[in-house]
């Protein structure tokens, strides 16, 4: 878990619905995206996230954990760390 397409996702600004598993550092259930567990799950996820806009605040609260956690400037930090 935590490919590509979760960064892509969150650095868009958009609502990251996904199955549940292990992600990287931030990536933290009902702050910064929604994790379904089956389809059943996934559905009623998408239906509160609609109906009660919630997936607003956690869209914007993971495109600004993006931003900062996983910033050019803290990748480049971390490479140095290893050379």
């Amino acid at each position: 878990s935590g490919n590509m397409r979760c960064f892509e996702a969150m650095g868009a600004g958009a609502l990251l619905l996904t199955d549940a598993g292990n992600y990287p550092p931030g990536m933290v259930d009902g702050r910064a995206m929604s994790v379904y567990a089956d389809a059943k799950v996934a559905v009623g996820l998408i239906e509160k996230s609609l109906s009660d806009g919630s997936w607003r605040n956690i869209a914007a609260a993971s495109h600004s954990m993006i931003r900062s956690e996983y910033s050019k400037e803290k990748q480049m930090e971390k490479f140095l760390t290893f050379v």
